[in-house]
């Protein structure tokens, strides 16, 4: 295998920060909506909007930095169909209370197809890490299905954002935390 250059290990230790730094915002704010119920239904809207805008555009420049732009990467795929998803909660007037939960449902689903098309992957290779990324893959999809089509009808549209948010980013932190060691043994085998 080729010996990974000081630029790509650089390159590697940017995209992990800067999808932790990603995930911990999705936690911080579902913190917020579900113990802070009274903020607006339209800073709500925003701020998953934006956060999840960041999150596509940062996929397309890492991406761009790997030099892989084209419609066959899955992360490109993935980033620009993310950006539409938080434009559109953030240009929805916001009438709907139920389509930013479908927005994000849907982002979330895309996240978890994303991965699914990584495990599988990593499955035809025999990586070890393989059932970890199918796991979470999986979680993700059902996630956002619930999210998507199962809106909990007991509690505020801002505790609801608040729980998914905060579901999302835990389980997508806790997995590239625990991918993070198989990664940086990877880098070093190289």
């Amino acid at each position: 295998m080729a010996k990974l250059s000081k630029s790509e290990v650089n390159d590697y230790k940017l995209n992990n920060a800067t999808r932790l730094v990603l995930y911990i915002a999705f936690i911080i704010i579902g913190a917020v909506l579900y113990y802070k119920t009274y903020i607006k239904f339209s800073t709500i809207q925003k701020a998953l909007g934006i956060t999840i805008i960041i999150s596509g555009t940062m996929y397309v420049w890492m991406s761009s930095r790997e030099k892989k732009i084209s419609l066959s990467n899955m992360d490109v795929i993935f980033g620009i169909l993310s950006a539409v998803s938080g434009l559109l909660l953030i240009i929805n007037p916001g009438n709907l209370t139920n389509a930013i939960m479908i927005y994000f449902g849907l982002f979330i689903i895309i996240c978890g197809f994303q991965k699914l098309v990584v495990a599988l992957k990593l499955l035809k290779v025999k990586d070890t890490a393989a059932i970890l990324t199918l796991v979470t893959s999986i979680i993700l999809i059902i996630l956002g299905a619930v999210v998507t089509f199962g809106p909990l009808n007991v509690m505020s549209i801002n505790r609801q954002c608040g729980i998914f948010a905060l579901l999302y980013g835990v389980v997508q932190f806790a997995n590239t935390v625990l991918l993070n060691d198989h990664e940086k043994q990877i880098i070093k085998r190289k």
